[in-house]
């Protein structure tokens, strides 16, 4: 598995988002030894019920500039993550230039329940979760989720920011694009480009090339209509 050099052992940690994806993040996080010392989100309702025992909150993007500028605020070599999933991918890889601007540097992480190819490579911020798999020479672009029990084949090149969510399928040489989102237990055929920016809905079955931007539904997947 080839990771970005900056990878080291245990860090502070800002985490970006509440909800559920933070959820999913935690035990990752503490498995690594990881400490997280901040909670960074734009709905105050969440404030009340964060996911990490002693984080602190911070309301949005000013509240993290401030954070990490001020004395005693973000600790020396704090590293962050980004727990915004679904459709998202756009907003994730804008959000870590701001914090990568503000001094902080992206992690990487990897349940150890999941399996990756040493010959895959993931770049910065990548997440891949439990039972996920990344097989041989696959390429992945920074800030991309592989969700629970989601699989990414020999030889696959996804762009920045995408999302395979949970229990999807890309077989073999599969090519995505920045920012594009494979929903939930939907299948892309071998050597089928997906264009940047595209939803493949839950369980829809990609047999043909997408262009950029189109929601596709359905099996074969077809583009989605109103």
């Amino acid at each position: 598995m080839i990771v970005p050099a900056a990878e080291g052992g245990a860090a502070s940690v800002l985490v970006w988002g509440g909800a559920g994806h933070a959820k999913m993040l935690r035990p990752t996080l503490a498995r690594l030894g990881h400490a997280v010392v901040a909670v960074a989100e734009r709905d105050p309702a969440r404030g009340a019920a964060l996911p990490f025992a002693g984080a602190r909150w911070l309301d949005g993007e000013d509240a993290v500039r401030t954070w990490a500028g001020e004395a005693g605020g973000a600790p020396r070599g704090t590293r962050f993550v980004l727990a915004i999933g679904g459709h998202n991918g756009a907003e994730r890889c804008r959000l870590a230039d701001v914090l990568a601007g503000l001094g902080l540097a992206p992690l990487t992480l990897v349940h150890d329940r999941a399996w990756v190819a040493e010959t895959a490579e993931l770049a910065e911020g990548c997440q891949i979760l439990p039972m996920a798999a990344v097989g041989e020479e696959a390429v992945l672009g920074r800030q991309t989720i592989v969700n629970t029990n989601a699989s990414v084949d020999h030889e696959c090149r996804l762009g920045a920011g995408v999302h395979i969510m949970p229990g999807a399928t890309l077989a073999g040489c599969v090519t995505v694009g920045d920012h594009a989102t494979i929903g939930s237990n939907a299948t892309v055929l071998p050597r089928v480009t997906i264009g940047a920016g595209c939803m493949v809905g839950a369980g829809a079955v990609v047999t043909r090339d997408l262009p950029p931007g189109v929601t596709v539904v359905g099996a074969p997947a077809r583009p989605l209509t109103r």
